[in-house]
């Protein structure tokens, strides 16, 4: 079973430009070179282009997704079917620990966390924190604390919090004479709730729209807020993570249709 370019072209619904492109830059093996200096391709192409298709065809999961997508793609372009369905499934595996670690944040959110001291942090935050005690925060007494102080706390710049402050995810009034932003245990506790969003992959568009949802005492609508539905048609996504529990179950199904089909070509 031989293609040329046009006809494998078409077969993946794209331009062939496309297939040149992917052959060029080695996601794809080489193809034969006819005398005339035609490219001539064959089944094995025909599977690295649809595995190439569905994990590059969507939105931009993120450098550590992608590390492990372009792994697997490469041991699909060297035809170790082996080792890609190794990679394969360790790729469906870091995909759904994301999931999972992300309807756990939405679960949180949809309860009055914020006066929650011994609020329970879902995945492996510590890990990210800079060795700041980010679990155990003072926030039941009323000491206060420099942004300087407050940034040291959650293993951030100082920069982060002004970025945090002008994207609308926290407000601190100035107080005392020198007229400084001082932070006690209710912005300690918003702090570590952005902090941790923010370390599990959600954007900043999206944060903000669920802590407006609960500064309004809709709790539920703040845990939906952190994904929304590509089928609405007044949003206008900047990156994956304004949706990210979507772009995760797409990623899931792309995961699990590669499997497929190594298992049907090793079969």
């Amino acid at each position: 079973m031989e293609f040329s370019t046009s006809q494998l072209a078409k077969l993946i619904s794209v331009h062939p430009n496309t297939v040149r492109w992917y052959e060029a830059v080695g996601l794809i093996s080489p193809a034969v070179r006819l005398p005339n200096n035609y490219r001539r391709f064959n089944y094995k192409h025909l599977v690295q282009l649809r595995i190439c298709r569905i994990i590059y065809n969507g939105t931009y999961p993120g450098r550590e997704a992608r590390k492990y997508a372009d792994s697997l793609i490469y041991t699909i372009r060297d035809w170790d079917l082996i080792l890609s369905m190794q990679k394969a499934k360790e790729y469906r595996k870091f995909i759904e620990r994301e999931y999972s670690i992300a309807l756990e944040m939405a679960a949180m959110l949809a309860n009055p966390i914020l006066d929650d001291p011994n609020i329970c942090v879902p995945g492996d935050i510590d890990e990210h924190a800079n060795n700041s005690d980010i679990n155990n925060l003072d926030t039941e007494t009323k000491k206060s604390y420099t942004r300087k102080e407050a940034a040291a706390l959650m293993g951030v710049t100082v920069e982060v919090l002004r970025n945090w402050e002008r994207n609308g995810l926290l407000y601190v009034e100035r107080t005392g004479k020198k007229n400084e932003r001082i932070y006690g245990s209710k912005e300690l506790m918003r702090m570590r709730i952005i902090f941790i969003l923010r370390r599990n992959n959600h954007g900043i568009s999206a944060i903000h729209r669920s802590l407006l949802c609960y500064d309004e005492g809709n709790y539920a609508g703040a845990a939906m807020a952190l994904n929304q539905a590509i089928s609405d048609p007044d949003r206008i996504y900047v990156c994956a993570s304004d949706h990210w529990l979507e772009v995760l179950w797409e990623l899931s199904l792309g995961a699990q249709k590669i499997i497929k089909i190594i298992k049907e070509i090793k079969s």
